[in-house]
């Protein structure tokens, strides 16, 4: 899902406690991530040549700020899991620091002596700026904490199960044919053990930090060799693997295939990263090195028409290892749509 999908789940759409879990672990893990990243960055990048100048304690405090804040994400994902009321606290008072530590940083980073905010235009451009760091962060953030407050958590019903184990085998009983058969059914494959986000951050941070290295502690001469090769890796292979078959398909038979972009949670891509195969019993979404199968009786309806000024399709499902919103576009959208409804409603015409 894009930006506007997420404020629209954010804002309307039912609490699920699973997917609130899911998104605390994932923010707690890019927070540990950046803790990481922001501590190796400050040895390696040239911020004596650029206008940062930041000071020594930089790399520590970020370190030691980011690794709290994922900590308490984590904590957050693990307690909601268990229905335990802290975890929303606990959760809505991360998403209210990571925000502040956001707007923190870029005070500690660009400071009104490198950057003279109150002369001539660079006034506008730091009021734009800010509008837009809002509005991308802050307006989610905002949303998100009033989400987790309307989970449906309440005091006192933490970990009932323990105290009461005749209602803990019946819910257990009641999903475990779903459980079970979800579980049997293999949704996803990919590549590499990350997910998309720790993926492309992944293709972003090795080959940038190697040529910190190289500029710090080589001859800066051996980054033109390595330049292109590494631009091509980054940008190329994704792509090509986007063409090889997947488990997927060598068990059906592809009726069509389009090259396009789309979003997955806070992961964007243009084209062509985005790959979408059309099979008789469901779609396949590929990039970044995953592939993702959602059968069409998984799925929720799609629209049947698109505007001129459409953002694609949004394909929700609640699959294991599957993202819960998959959002694609492309070129020629309305064949795309056609082809896909076509399809399901003949599949799931057969199956009634």
């Amino acid at each position: 899902m894009d930006f506007f999908d997420l404020l629209r789940e954010l804002r309307k759409g039912d609490p699920d406690i699973q997917k609130a879990g899911k998104a605390m672990k994932i923010l707690g893990w890019i927070c540990v991530v950046g803790a990481i990243w922001n501590y190796a960055f400050y040895y390696l990048a040239p911020f004596d040549k650029t206008p940062f100048n930041l000071p020594p304690s930089f790399p520590y405090l970020a370190l030691i700020s980011f690794l709290f804040l994922g900590g308490l994400f984590l904590y957050s994902s693990k307690a909601i899991k268990q229905l335990n009321p802290a975890g929303i606290k606990a959760g809505q008072s991360a998403i209210i620091l990571l925000v502040s530590l956001f707007v923190g940083f870029m005070f500690f980073m660009f400071s009104t002596d490198a950057f003279p905010v109150d002369e001539g235009p660079f006034s506008i451009v730091f009021i734009v700026f800010f509008a837009i760091f809002f509005a991308q962060f802050g307006v989610p953030a905002y949303y998100g904490v009033r989400y987790l407050g309307r989970l449906p958590i309440e005091e006192g019903n933490f970990d009932k199960s323990r105290f009461n184990p005749e209602s803990a085998v019946k819910v257990m009983s009641e999903g475990k044919s779903d459980d079970n058969l979800n579980s049997q059914t293999k949704y996803k494959d990919a590549l590499l053990p990350f997910g998309i986000l720790g993926t492309f951050a992944l293709f972003i941070a090795v080959p940038l930090l190697s040529f910190f290295a190289i500029e710090r502690f080589g001859d800066s001469k051996q980054m033109a060799f390595l330049f292109m090769p590494t631009f091509l890796c980054i940008f190329l292979s994704p792509i090509v693997y986007n063409f090889f078959p997947s488990p997927f398909q060598n068990q059906r038979n592809s009726i069509a295939s389009f090259t396009g972009g789309g979003s997955i949670f806070l992961f964007n891509g243009t084209w062509p990263f985005f790959r979408l195969i059309v099979y008789s019993d469901g779609l396949e979404i590929r990039v970044m090195f995953h592939r993702f199968f959602i059968p069409y009786d998984k799925m929720e309806d799609i629209p049947e028409k698109v505007g001129f000024f459409s953002r694609g399709i949004l394909i929700k499902s609640n699959l294991p290892d599957v993202p819960s919103g998959i959002r694609y576009q492309g070129f020629g959208m309305k064949r795309i749509v056609e082809v896909v409804t076509q399809n399901r409603n003949k599949f799931l015409g057969g199956k009634n």
